[in-house]
């Protein structure tokens, strides 16, 4: 039995979800939310958690976290093709691009969020400064927290959309559904379906503490009085709570404070419309500004949409009390990767490369001696199954030879077992002229330079051909153009396979440089057209 701990890392308090997971499912087995005091980023950070995790039963075999803070960049790409190795091979040239610094300073990762006709993939990726990921694992790993995964705050919430769609029942036929994380410090965009999974996300600047300022402004006093009060006795003014001069002075303070994040969400869901042509039809709120009272029908007026809070599962009742619940989600979604598996699962992780994480290994290095007898043993049935094979293959073989020297007998003459000499005495090919190539160089090169098509500007530098290859290198202006010539040069029947190969930026990053290792085979059909 698994235990997993899903660790919201906020900029207000670090929250906790633990699951105990088996082949059955899971339970939620404790929460527990530890307040972050005022002063150096890194010092209460690091007290939060270890207060966290000193209590019980917080321990656990994994731990997933999001990446906190405002540093994280998250961009939208569409790009024409699906298969795995060529976006991993084509995203590293769209995201440089993007970025106004060295891409060797950063680290990314992707999800695929859609894929659209003629294979075209949307993804998003998420991008952030080496230097604050090594901080971030600098202070877990003192803290002897190894997380297995560090993914976007906003591609979390792919676990409630695939594996809990229930919490969204009730929002009727929406087009799209937008969960809005809305913290202290940052808001958390992620736009999908129940079902489906996150097809749209980003993170920004702004939350509960704009909304205390505003608070601390409208009364004249420090801000943290003003966000001891938001917390005790806040009130948006639709609330009944809201109720006598100050609260409804407060309530107006508040409405100036959430500007900022409406001034975000707005065009957020627009350029969602943008990409993918449908509506966002309602909004879920999460987070710990989501607990303030009336906010929910706030944003409903304000947004023109069907707004509430969202509510965990039924089985996590009985861990997370129901007005703590807001603030609990993004760590219930983190616990809830931790225990996904499948196509649907995300895949976004940025514990990647030198950042990669270790505890894979060593638990391989503990069963070496069981993955040792593993594959001796399957050795061993390679080896028989060979022998096996071979034997029967051996038969069949000399079957075969029978049956194609009789044949040859009663037809020619003559025995013949050679299959290939067989069947060109039987087609009477005996002439020296049939030992002619139907296909040459030549006329490889005429049907290269014949299907480039006329729109791509590509410029050949290398030919290199045989009756069984051709080998094209040159530049052109994208990836894409790259693309369109590959799909011209398989219309021509002999060109079995055109494998594209390493695609580079050249010195100047005007162009890109390419190769393509075609394949020739021709069917064998006399008279069939190229």
């Amino acid at each position: 039995m698994a235990r997993i701990l899903g660790l919201d890392l906020g900029s207000y308090s670090v929250k906790g979800v633990l699951f105990e997971s088996n082949i059955r499912g899971y339970t939620t087995k404790a929460y527990t939310e530890v307040r972050r005091a005022e002063g150096d980023r890194t010092e209460t950070l690091r007290a939060a958690v270890k207060e966290l995790l000193a209590q019980q039963p917080m321990q656990a075999d994994q731990v997933i976290v999001a990446l906190p803070g405002p540093t994280l960049l998250t961009h939208a790409f569409t790009l024409p093709f699906s298969d795995p190795k060529r976006l991993e091979a084509a995203l590293p040239f769209e995201v440089e691009s993007q970025l106004p610094f060295d891409l060797s300073e950063v680290l990314f990762d992707y999800q695929v969020v859609g894929q659209k006709a003629k294979a075209n993939s949307d993804v998003l990726v998420g991008v952030v400064r080496k230097e604050e990921l090594s901080w971030l694992l600098g202070l877990l790993t003192e803290l002897k927290v190894d997380p297995r995964v560090i993914t976007h705050p906003g591609i979390t919430y792919q676990n409630l959309f695939i594996q809990t769609p229930a919490m969204f029942d009730g929002l009727g036929e929406a087009e799209a559904i937008a969960v809005v994380d809305i913290g202290h410090e940052r808001t958390t965009v992620a736009i999908g379906k129940p079902g489906v999974g996150v097809e749209f996300a980003r993170t920004f600047a702004g939350g509960g503490r704009d909304l205390s300022r505003a608070l601390a402004a409208e009364f004249q006093t420090p801000l943290a009085e003003a966000h001891q009060w938001k917390e005790t006795y806040g009130a948006m003014a639709s609330a009944a709570t809201a109720q006598g001069p100050d609260a409804e002075r407060a309530a107006s303070a508040f409405v100036r404070g959430l500007q900022p994040v409406l001034r975000e969400l707005r065009p957020t869901f627009k350029a969602f419309t943008a990409r993918t042509k449908r509506n966002v039809g309602a909004v879920v709120l999460c987070g710990g500004t989501a607990r303030l009272k009336g906010l929910a029908e706030q944003l409903e007026k304000d947004l023109h949409l069907q707004v509430r809070v969202l509510a965990l599962p039924n089985e996590a009742a009985s861990s997370i009390p129901a007005e703590v619940q807001p603030s609990a989600v993004q760590a219930y979604s983190l616990a809830l990767r931790g225990q996904a598996s499948g196509a649907k699962a995300p895949r976004f992780n940025l514990r990647r490369g030198e950042f990669g994480f270790k505890g894979d290994f060593d638990y391989v290095k503990d069963k070496i001696g069981l993955l040792g007898s593993f594959a001796a043993t399957l050795l061993l049935l390679f080896i028989a199954s060979g022998v096996v094979r071979n034997t029967v293959l051996a038969r069949n073989e000399a079957k075969v030879d029978a049956v194609l020297c009789k044949t040859t007998e009663r037809i020619l003459g003559k025995c013949e077992t050679n299959y290939d000499r067989a069947l060109n005495l039987l087609r009477g090919v005996e002439s020296p002229a049939a030992a002619l190539p139907k296909v040459t160089a030549v006329n490889l090169l005429a049907e290269v330079t014949q299907r480039i098509p006329p729109e791509v500007p590509v410029k050949i530098e290398r030919i290199q051909i045989d009756l069984e290859r051709v080998i094209l290198q040159g530049e052109t202006n994208s990836s894409k153009e790259i693309d369109t010539l590959t799909t011209a040069l398989k219309t021509h029947r002999c060109f079995r396979e055109v494998n594209p190969g390493k695609v580079e930026k050249t010195r100047d990053g005007q162009k890109v440089t390419f190769r393509l290792d075609i394949q020739v085979q021709c069917p064998n059909q006399p008279g069939a057209e190229s």
